[in-house]
């Protein structure tokens, strides 16, 4: 599947895991360095994480929410909203490079959306 490839090419060094996942939570694709992240056990969280922060956005009328990024000591977890029904997680080292992450989907969103169909 091409949504596979689109993945693995956005899989940089400093970057643990990537996943579409529906807005359900359930995972379309994903792509892991081992089986030390597992999307799928945080997919629903992620995309209620989602909806909760476009919910926010609009609240303070900013428009439409891009992405949501989590950090702690250990990772970083960045969520970007790819049309209504998707979004694509990606879980990075910590001190990994989220702008980097952020713009190479931005430049891979179209794409991967026209996958989803």
């Amino acid at each position: 599947m091409k949504l596979r490839g689109i993945l693995q090419e956005l899989m940089g060094d400093d970057i643990r895991a990537t996943a579409v996942l529906g807005m359900d939570g359930s995972v379309v694709e994903a792509v892991a360095k081992g089986a030390a992240t597992d999307l799928a056990k945080m997919g629903a969280d992620l995309a209620a994480l989602l909806k909760v922060g476009a919910y926010c956005t609009r609240k303070l009328e900013g428009g439409d929410l891009d992405s949501v990024t989590v950090t702690s000591d250990a990772l970083a977890v960045l969520v970007v909203s790819i049309g209504p029904q998707h979004c694509l997680a990606t879980v990075l080292d910590a001190g990994g490079n989220v702008a980097r992450a952020r713009l190479q989907i931005r430049r891979r969103r179209g794409e991967i959306a026209e996958q989803l169909g």
